[in-house]
């Protein structure tokens, strides 16, 4: 084992990691300020991360560290962007792709899970693939995306290689290490660092590396083709280079761990909130493992004090099951509507998917997977009730006043006669409603499920 620039602390090593990119130092946000965003490539013109557009004019951009144009960035990638912002608008000095996985698929499952060098990759109908090819069974793949819990990855982009260069590579959270082995296992892999260089990395002769995000390569894996079992591995570092403090920094990513109401960890970064931070799409209490979040504020020591957190499975539904499937349901009176459960999917009033039965009503947490399926987050069963509640973007508003149709995930909510509402909760018209509603906005829509499977609306409401 070749063993290179030890922290001296686990505790510092810890707050090193608890980034996941390269930064800047920040002074204040007056003005165009210092910036560095983590999270995904969602639009091009520049690049757009965490809904920022940010010029790359003389920006630097590196793939598994090598200089690369922005003709090679793919939407769904994971990038680190420094550089500095005022609003929604930023200039880009360096962009960094952080891809999460390289190997052969190991396995499909079913269309929607796969295994890639032992890790369960999600795959949906957001999943980008190069020139829409999808690698089959024992092919090689680079696999771009969020790690979302121990062993498992949200596939952004995915790229069939036609060999295993650069070398096999994995992030995510280690578990079970073992210095006397030289081993520890990341998902269902287990990396052999016997001789391997180790970077920014506490001792492992005296501190567990268990629970650090790191990243590990290599060029040899041992196992029955295609899984690899073991991997020798090259080098093992934290995942991403150690951050600065930044007065202005954002992270997307999924709630890993919960520490206490207003203390979580978001992929491998530590959040506090404050009194003083702003929920868009969901309150405090809505915060769980397995939730996608973005949270901008302040990183100072290693930790991100917020001063927004967004919701990015900010779809809320409440209404009976209409008819089960394998590992989804339909909804009566949303006809239309599909939520797909996982793995890590959470369950209140029920054990599991199992547990579940026609005509069980539900409160469903999630998000958009097309323009009419939901990906379930959490899904709590509740007491019989004719409720149903429905929340998402707006797709299209349709007829005129006082008839206007608002389409949510397919459904249309015709307001003839519904009560009207603001963010606050304060009863607005529908003239106010509607200069404020447009497509994209986000509402809820509240109403009663009649004998005849028909739906009468009551309420809508602007959400943050």
């Amino acid at each position: 084992m070749k063993t290179q620039r030890f922290a001296l602390l686990a505790a510092a090593a810890a707050l090193s990691i608890a980034s996941c990119g390269g930064g800047t130092g920040g002074t204040g946000m007056t003005g165009n300020s210092p910036t560095t965003s983590f999270g995904t490539i969602t639009d091009f013109g520049s690049v757009f991360v965490n809904g920022v557009e940010f010029s790359t004019s003389g920006a630097t951009i590196t793939l598994d560290g090598n200089p690369v144009t922005q003709n090679e960035l793919r939407r769904g990638m994971v990038v680190t962007v420094s550089g500095s912002r005022s609003g929604s608008s930023g200039s880009a000095t360096r962009i960094a792709v952080d891809d999460a996985v390289k190997g052969f698929v190991e396995a499909k499952t079913d269309a929607n899970h796969w295994t890639v060098m032992g890790q369960t990759v999600l795959v949906d109908d957001q999943t980008r693939f190069e020139n829409n090819v999808q690698p089959g069974l024992g092919e090689f793949a680079e696999v771009h995306g969020l790690v979302v819990a121990d062993g498992t990855i949200s596939g952004g982009f995915i790229e069939k290689k036609n060999s295993p260069f650069p070398a096999f590579q994995v992030k995510g959270f280690v578990k079970n290490h073992s210095d006397a082995a030289k081993t520890f296992d990341i998902g269902a892999l287990t990396v052999n660092y016997g001789s391997a260089t180790i970077n920014d990395m506490p001792n492992p002769a005296t501190t567990s590396w268990n629970g650090l995000l790191v990243e590990a390569k290599g060029n040899a894996c041992t196992g029955t083709a295609p899984v690899c079992g073991t991997l020798t591995a090259s080098t093992v570092e934290p995942n991403g280079p150690q951050m600065q403090d930044v007065a202005d920094f954002e992270v997307e990513g999924f709630v890993t761990k919960i520490n206490s109401p207003t203390d979580f960890v978001v992929g491998n970064q530590r959040v506090v909130t404050t009194a003083s931070t702003l929920f868009e799409g969901g309150v405090a209490t809505d915060i769980v493992i397995g939730v996608r979040l973005e949270v901008e504020g302040v990183l100072s020591g290693g930790i991100l004090t917020a001063s927004k957190v967004e919701f990015g499975d900010d779809i809320k539904l409440e209404a009976d099951i209409a008819v089960l499937g394998v590992n989804s349901f339909t909804l009566s009176g949303l006809t239309g509507v599909t939520v797909t459960v996982n793995g890590l999917t959470q369950f209140e009033n029920v054990a599991n998917f199992a547990g579940l039965a026609n005509g069980d009503h539900l409160r469903i947490r999630g998000r958009a997977s097309g323009s009419n399926a939901v990906i379930a987050t959490e899904v709590e069963k509740r007491s019989p009730d004719t409720r149903v509640e429905l929340q998402g973007p707006i797709q299209s508003i349709t007829s005129a006043s006082p008839n206007q149709v608002v389409t949510i995930l397919g459904v249309g909510v015709n307001t003839a006669g519904v009560v009207f509402q603001d963010v606050d909760e304060s009863v607005i018209t529908r003239d106010a409603f509607f200069a404020k509603a447009v497509v994209g906005t986000l509402v809820k829509a509240r109403g009663a499920l009649g004998g005849g499977g028909g739906i009468t609306w009551s309420e809508m409401e602007l959400e943050d």
